[in-house]
């Protein structure tokens, strides 16, 4: 795993460093600086065949992960120091340390920065961010279809859903009948047997009630789902995505995601929640805890307070070890617009604290998912 990431210059991350720990969860306002912590490891991801040679590409044209632009779009506005540094530090000691000197001035429209440090493919290879064990998931996934598009390099051969989950479907009509889900953290206790797809039905249930899963294959490029729902007269028929809304589409590849998620790869899920309910949200926060405590390691971007309680509640019940889960909290300061990071940790009874610089906990910060307390002051 990544034990911590130091972060200088890059956008409004003037210097940061956060020590990560299995689920790890980025909030706060829009355009605190959560989304430029997640976009340092997919530039290096998708940098993977030049990071070795020091060379960091702002934007690829081919299986682009993150667009960044060009050298003055990413470097911070006030910084003093003309480079952009990143460091990872794995959990065997081993360091990955990039200086990318970045001037602005003389060549503020580069598209790629280079390091005088460079790593041989077998020490790119110790981290998860250069190996198969990576996965990313876009907060802007697909939207329902009729028709899916199937991709046996993506889901047979790298066991991938795609980058917007586009193959999820083709995932579950390959796998769902064969792969069994054998964690007893990822593990659905309501499940019809530990085959992904009937856990799948179970966990999808909790966001929407008796919903049943059915994918099939079309043709060589082409795959297609159908929900049914169970009522006290039997099975509906099969219904399309498109008719019955963004919500199950939308959570099924975070869904497929965390069921399949194997203990050592890394996972980047952008707004697990979108188009959720607040109960759907609260039972992902169950299930993020479920594949942290597998031994995955997650960074998820997220603005659910939902969310964020799934996961004190599973602490609190012991479904993760409260020591593997810490949410980062980030605010702009008004000094130089640069991101300010707290980590807030979670104890044995689910509650929150702030960890200070000396290791010491104190009360959560003002501004961390306090509106409710905010509105309910005002209304009452």
């Amino acid at each position: 795993m990544i034990r911590s990431i130091s972060i200088h210059n890059f956008k409004s991350l003037k210097s940061a460093s956060v020590d990560l720990r299995n689920l790890n969860l980025l909030t706060g306002l829009n355009g605190s600086g959560k989304s430029s912590l997640l976009q340092t490891l997919l530039l290096l991801r998708q940098s993977e065949r030049e990071i070795g040679r020091g060379r960091l590409l702002l934007n690829k044209k081919e299986n682009e992960l993150f667009d960044a632009g060009v050298a003055k779009d990413v470097w911070f506005q006030f910084g003093v120091e003309k480079t952009i540094d990143f460091k990872l530090l794995l959990d065997t000691d081993f360091a990955f340390e990039w200086v990318f000197p970045c001037d602005v001035y003389l060549t503020p429209d580069a598209n790629t920065l280079t390091s005088a440090r460079q790593y041989a493919a077998p020490d790119l290879a110790m981290c998860t961010v250069f190996t198969q064990d990576f996965h990313y998931l876009n907060a802007e996934r697909l939207s329902p279809k009729n028709i899916y598009s199937r991709n046996v390099d993506v889901v047979e051969n790298e066991l991938s859903i795609g980058v917007f989950g586009e193959y999820a479907v083709h995932f579950l009509e390959v796998f769902g009948e064969e792969l069994e889900i054998t964690s007893e953290y990822l593990q659905h206790p309501k499940a019809k047997s530990d085959m992904l797809i009937h856990q799948a039905d179970a966990w999808m249930s909790e966001i929407s009630p008796g919903v049943s899963l059915k994918p099939e294959k079309v043709s060589d490029e082409e795959s297609r789902i159908s929900y049914q729902f169970g009522t006290s007269l039997g099975q509906t028929i099969g219904y399309k995505p498109k008719n019955v809304g963004f919500g199950l589409s939308y959570v099924l590849p975070v869904v497929v995601t965390l069921l399949t998620a194997k203990p050592g790869q890394l996972i980047l899920l952008e707004n697990p929640e979108s188009h959720i309910h607040p109960r759907g949200q609260a039972e992902l926060g169950r299930l993020l805890a479920a594949a942290a405590q597998n031994g995955a390691q997650l960074l998820v971007e997220t603005h659910s307070d939902h969310i964020l309680n799934g996961i004190r509640l599973a602490a609190r019940t012991g479904q993760i070890d409260p020591e593997k889960a810490v949410a980062f909290y980030f605010k702009r300061s008004e000094e130089d617009n640069s991101s300010e990071i707290t980590p807030i940790v979670f104890d044995k009874d689910g509650k929150l604290h702030r960890k200070t610089v000396d290791g010491t906990t104190t009360k959560i910060p003002k501004g961390f998912f306090d509106e409710w307390t905010n509105s309910m002051a005002k209304l009452f």
